[in-house]
Parts: structure tokens; C-alpha cells; sequence
């Protein structure tokens, strides 16, 4: 066992200045090791340093469980507000339930300023645990979750089963979202809870010996029909709750790969209540929605829509926009909740809807209010009514005076010095949390400052968040230039287009690597950078000229205008398949020609759909920087061809 070393010591210190500059690697390596000596020795040398918390942060948190309560809270009390103490709180937390010390819990979780679902499960355990349990029916929301929550909340639930709060429709409710999202494992657990048939918690399989032959024999139950459900949905009894679950479960497993099989098994199902064939035709309404089947729309009509969350009310007003029901559009647009009405993607498509039903004047009206903004929509709006995004103005430029203040601010220090030593993740937690509350004249000098440093990603989330002074030169800025414009032009692409690729891609980090290992400014795969570097002759590539901008743009370059070619030299499918892949943008056309915008609204990756709204607007902001380039965001959609047009899409 680890012998701990007190903290003591380190307290009459924190006058004396750092005569050292930390060696964050080092830290993490001691930590890694266990070495505890040396992250106390390191804490010693730290005191004075901007990045003192670090060592103590790792210090404490390797031997958490041995921590002293002292030392806990004067590291709390000492380095808040900041991300690293916010970070060791929701971990001492954790450990002071652990500990079953719940006096203490409460008296630090106030401290919490977003306490996430396991925290707030503990703090109603700590009110149990001293007989308090007043509040706990204001938690009842937690258990309406389609997915898995912490066990720290089983005590919260097992309070609220017993007090009636909670009761067996709650629970069948959630197995119910459980195997609509196909989340198997908590639909078993959450089985238990009723005593449910073999259905839901299935047993072993029989197998049968006789001579030298072994038979299985298996039954309808979760895990069968999970495998093969068109094999087993008729075997299902649904003369039970479990049966019926099942039975929905597995004809929403049908729907996922024949939607048409399982509106007629829907249809001729004749032992469901009205409440569970809404259910099912919503599910697979929902299904075929994300699927782009044309038939999505009718078939959310026919189920319960009042139940739906956001995210599923949004795919069933982009079912009626595929297939251009605007009537449809309109209604369910106005009957989303008025916070949702105010999303710019719904109000477009409002306007677009009551366009066209011949109200022109109720749709620019919209869109009048809408064009003041500059994302996607704003600009589409813009133009819906004749104007066209102009130059920027003069912009706002942060006085040198200003950067410096922005220089002396701590959290700022600690991003600058983390930046420094490669420890990304870390500065820009700190950079993002330095920005609270500051003004637009703040905001745009820590930008510039971020700039300066050539911390791009930085300068534009600090230029992105001012409400009314604007410095477009840091929002959209073009560093590499020298790079990135020739690269583009030898490829027969658009300056700006690429540089709006790569703001989305890298935020112009020269060295940055994705989890799934796209590299560099333009993000390539290991396996498409080597593609892409034979294809263009460079025998000597490694993929460390990945991480060279000088390098980087010309594969980058090439790649995207390969694909451009192949889409018919259509920037939205080329911006589509560069990030999802060709063969998804191919996929997501319709039957026939379709408008760009719904094309690109009703993409069923979320990150692929923002991501092509993103890198096209930005494009017709860097636009004005290049001559020959569309300032008209309209001109950078053209009608995404129908499937009938063939296109070639492997990379082989």
C-alpha cells in the first residue's frame, strides 16, 4: 500500500514563487506510476507557477482514496472557480459517497454548479440517509431515460417504487424507450423489476442429446428476436405486456431493414390496443425517416406525435420536407413548443412552407428578422428576400492595452502555458472557462490574443461569442494562406470553399489528430492520405507531413476536388461525402432531383448535417476575400441529382 504524504507542508508555501517552469509530462508520468514522492516534490517546486494546481490535482487524485478532507478542501476552496477545480469536486464528491460520509457531501455539492445525474442521485441518497425524503419525488424525471443510469441512482428509484411514486407503467414505459433504442441489456434489468416472463429475461437455450445428435431448441424471447426477428415476430404471444413489447420491438427491428414488411405487419396485426399500434407506427415512421423512405411521413401520422422528443419531432417535419408536403411542414413546425419555433432551421422552412401556399407575406416576415443573422439560414433568408451578404464592415480591433489585460487574466495564463506544452484538451477547457461573462470588447482581445498566438481555435470560439461587436478578420481568419490558396486553385477548387472546409475540420490546428486518426488541417484518414499521396506521386510521403500545412492542403485539396468531379462538381455532395464518406452522400439522394437545402436538412448523420451547413456558409464568408468566388450562399447549391445518375464511389 501506498504510504501518503501530507500536503501540509505545501500550505506555508504558496507565498514563494515557482523557481521552475512545470513539466506537465512528467506530472502525468508520476501519476500514471503511482509515484508519489515525486508529484510532492513537483507540487513543492510548482508554488508560485500558474499551472500550480496541476501537480496538487494529480497529487490528490492518485491517492483519492486516502485523501484527507483538509487537504481536499483547501485544494477546493484555494483553485475554485476554475474547470480543474470544478473537475476535482465532482470526484471528491464521489468519494465522500463512497466513504458514506454524506454530511460532508451536502455541505460541498451546493458548490456544483452543473451537477451531472450521478451527483444528483448521490445528493438524494444523502438526504435518505438522514431520513429526509421530502424532495425525492422532484426526481422523478430521472427515471424516463431510454438509456442506462448510474447505479448511485438505484437507491433514489427503489425510495420511489416504495413510496408509490413510482409504479409498474413507469417501468414498462422504459423498457418500452429501452428497446426502441435498442438498448437490450437495461431492457432486461428494467424486466426484473416487474418479474417479467422468460420474453424479456431470457433463459439458456435447451439443448438436446439424442445419440450422437445435439438439438437446440430456442423460443421466441429478447435475445432471438434481437437476432432474427422476422423468424421469430409470429411465435411471439402478445396476449401479455412482455409479449406486446416484443412484438413491437420486433417489428421495429424489421422496419430498420424492410419498412414496407412491417407497415403490413403493423397493419394486419389485430391484438394491439390503439395506444400500442400509435406506438409502433411511430417508431417505424421515425425509422424510415432517418432512412429517407418516402413513405416516413404518412406513417408518423398515424402514430401518437405528442409524446415525441425533440429530436423526433424534428425528423418528422423533415419527412414532410423530403417529400415536399409543405402543408404538413407548416403544421408540425407550428406545433412544436415555442422555444423550438425559434430554431433559424424551422423558421426558414416556415417561411419556405407558407411560400408555398401563395403567403409571401407572412414568409418574408419571417425571413426579415431571420436574414439578421449569418449562419445557414440567416444567409438563406437573406437572399430569400433579395439581399446579398455584403462585405464586412470595418470591424472592431481590440486595443493593444486590451490584449494585454486579456494577458493577465489567470485562466488565460494556465491555456497559454497548458497550449505550450501540447496539453490541448487542457487549454482550451481553461480558455473556454476564462471567457464567462465577459464583455464583446474582452471577448475580441482575448480573440486577438489567442491569434497572436497562433492559437486559432481559440481566437475564433473567443470571436464567435460577442453579441454585438464583430471582428470577421478573427472569426474567419486565414492563416496558412500561402498554403492553402495555391493548393486549392491547382485543383481547380474555390480558395474559399477550402477554407471553409478546414475552419470546420481543424479550426486551423496544424498538428491536430481526431480520435479515429484524421490528421491535420484538412482532417485525412491515415488510409486516404496514403491514397491520396500516390495518386499525386509523392514517393517520399510519411504521415507526418500530415501535420505540415505546407503538405497537408495539397492532399487535402486534391482529395475533395476528386470527389467534387465525381458529384458532377457539386460542392454540397463533395462537402457531404468528405465528411461522412462518398458512398453516404451518394446514398442520401433522393429518386429525383432534389433542392440542395432539403437535401442538406434532412442528412441523417447530425454532425454531417451541421458540418455542410458550417463549411458552405463559411465559404461565403471567406468569399470576399477571393475574386471570382460566390458571395451568394444559393450559388454554392445546386439540385443534388436524383439516384438515377450514377456515380462512381470507391476509392480504389
Amino acid at each position: 500500500m501506498l504510504k501518503k504524504i501530507s500536503l501540509v507542508v505545501l500550505s506555508t508555501l504558496l507565498a514563494a514563487s515557482a523557481s521552475a517552469r512545470i513539466n506537465l509530462d512528467s506530472v502525468r508520468e508520476a501519476s500514471r506510476s503511482r509515484d508519489l514522492v515525486t508529484l510532492a516534490k513537483i507540487s513543492e517546486q510548482s508554488v508560485g507557477d500558474p499551472l500550480e494546481m496541476y501537480p496538487r490535482y494529480y497529487y490528490l487524485t492518485t491517492q483519492i482514496n486516502q485523501t484527507d478532507e483538509n487537504d481536499a478542501n483547501n485544494f477546493i476552496n484555494r483553485y475554485s472557480p476554475s474547470p480543474l477545480a470544478e473537475k476535482f469536486l465532482a470526484e471528491w464528491l464521489k468519494e465522500l459517497a463512497r466513504r458514506q460520509n454524506w454530511s460532508q457531501y451536502e455541505a460541498l455539492y451546493s458548490k456544483v454548479d452543473s451537477p451531472n445525474t450521478e451527483l444528483i442521485c448521490l445528493k438524494q441518497q444523502a438526504a435518505l440517509n438522514r431520513g429526509d425524503s421530502a424532495g425525492i419525488a422532484n426526481h422523478k424525471n430521472l427515471w424516463y431515460s431510454a438509456k442506462a443510469l448510474p447505479s448511485a441512482c438505484n437507491p433514489l428509484f427503489d425510495a420511489l417504487f416504495e413510496r408509490g411514486i413510482l409504479k409498474d407503467d413507469d417501468i414498462w414505459w422504459r423498457i418500452r424507450q429501452a428497446l426502441a433504442n435498442n438498448q437490450t441489456d437495461l431492457a432486461r434489468q428494467l424486466a426484473s423489476r416487474v418479474g417479467s416472463s422468460e420474453y424479456l429475461v431470457p433463459k439458456p437455450p435447451v439443448v438436446v442429446k439424442k445419440g450422437k445428435k445435439t438439438t437446440t431448441i430456442q423460443t421466441a424471447n429478447l435475445n432471438t428476436v434481437n437476432a432474427a426477428p422476422e423468424r421469430w415476430i409470429n411465435d411471439i404471444d402478445t396476449s401479455t405486456r412482455a409479449g406486446r413489447e416484443l412484438w413491437l420491438f420486433a417489428v421495429e427491428k424489421i422496419g430498420r431493414s424492410n419498412p414496407n414488411q412491417a407497415a403490413r405487419l403493423i397493419s394486419e396485426q389485430n391484438h394491439l390496443n390503439a395506444a400500442d399500434q400509435q406506438f409502433a407506427w411511430q417508431q417505424l415512421g421515425l425509422s424510415a425517416a432517418r432512412r429517407l423512405v418516402p413513405e416516413a411521413s404518412s406513417w408518423i401520422a398515424k402514430g401518437n406525435t405528442n409524446d415525441l422528443n425533440e429530436e423526433e419531432r424534428a425528423w418528422g417535419i423533415r419527412a414532410a420536407l423530403r417529400i415536399g408536403d409543405w402543408k404538413t411542414v407548416e403544421q408540425r413546425i407550428n406545433a412544436l413548443p415555442a422555444a423550438e419555433q425559434q430554431d433559424n432551421a424551422w423558421r426558414y422552412w416556415k417561411g419556405r412552407a407558407l411560400l408555398a401556399q401563395n403567403n409571401g407575406a407572412a414568409a418574408n416576415a419571417l425571413w426579415l428578422s431571420l436574414s439578421e443573422d449569418i449562419d445557414f439560414y440567416g444567409l438563406l433568408a437573406r437572399e430569400e428576400l433579395g439581399a446579398i451578404l455584403s462585405a464586412p464592415t470595418p470591424a472592431y480591433k481590440a486595443s493593444n492595452d486590451d490584449v494585454k489585460a486579456m494577458q493577465t487574466l489567470p485562466g488565460i495564463q494556465r491555456a497559454l502555458e497548458l497550449s505550450s506544452q501540447g496539453w490541448r484538451v487542457e487549454a482550451n477547457r481553461e480558455w473556454n472557462w476564462a471567457m464567462k461573462g465577459l464583455s464583446d470588447q474582452q471577448l475580441l482581445a482575448a480573440a486577438e490574443l489567442a491569434s497572436r498566438y497562433q492559437i486559432y481555435d481559440r481566437s475564433i470560439y473567443s470571436a464567435m461569442r460577442p453579441k454585438t461587436l464583430h471582428d470577421f478578420s478573427l472569426r474567419f481568419p486565414m492563416p496558412f494562406r500561402d498554403h492553402v490558396e495555391p493548393a486549392a486553385k491547382a485543383n481547380g477548387l474555390d480558395p474559399a470553399w477550402v477554407f471553409g472546409l478546414i475552419r470546420q475540420e481543424s479550426r486551423f490546428v496544424p498538428d491536430i489528430r481526431s480520435s479515429a486518426g484524421a490528421t491535420g488541417l484538412m482532417q485525412l484518414m491515415p488510409a486516404t492520405a496514403k491514397w491520396v499521396a500516390k495518386k499525386m506521386s509523392m514517393s517520399d510521403f510519411t504521415m507526418n507531413d500530415m501535420s505540415d500545412p505546407a503538405i497537408n492542403p495539397q492532399l487535402g485539396s486534391y482529395y475533395l476536388a476528386y470527389w467534387n468531379e465525381r458529384f458532377g462538381g457539386n460542392p454540397v455532395l463533395a462537402t457531404a461525402g468528405y465528411n461522412a464518406g462518398p458512398g453516404n452522400a451518394a446514398k442520401w439522394r433522393g429518386e429525383r432531383d432534389l433542392e440542395a437545402a432539403v437535401y442538406i436538412e434532412t442528412i441523417p448523420f447530425n454532425e454531417t448535417r451541421d458540418y455542410v451547413k458550417a463549411v458552405l456558409t463559411n465559404a461565403t464568408h471567406y468569399a470576399h476575400n477571393f475574386s471570382n468566388s460566390p458571395t451568394q450562399l444559393m450559388k454554392r447549391l445546386p439540385a443534388v441529382t436524383g439516384r438515377s445518375t450514377n456515380v462512381e464511389v470507391s476509392e480504389q
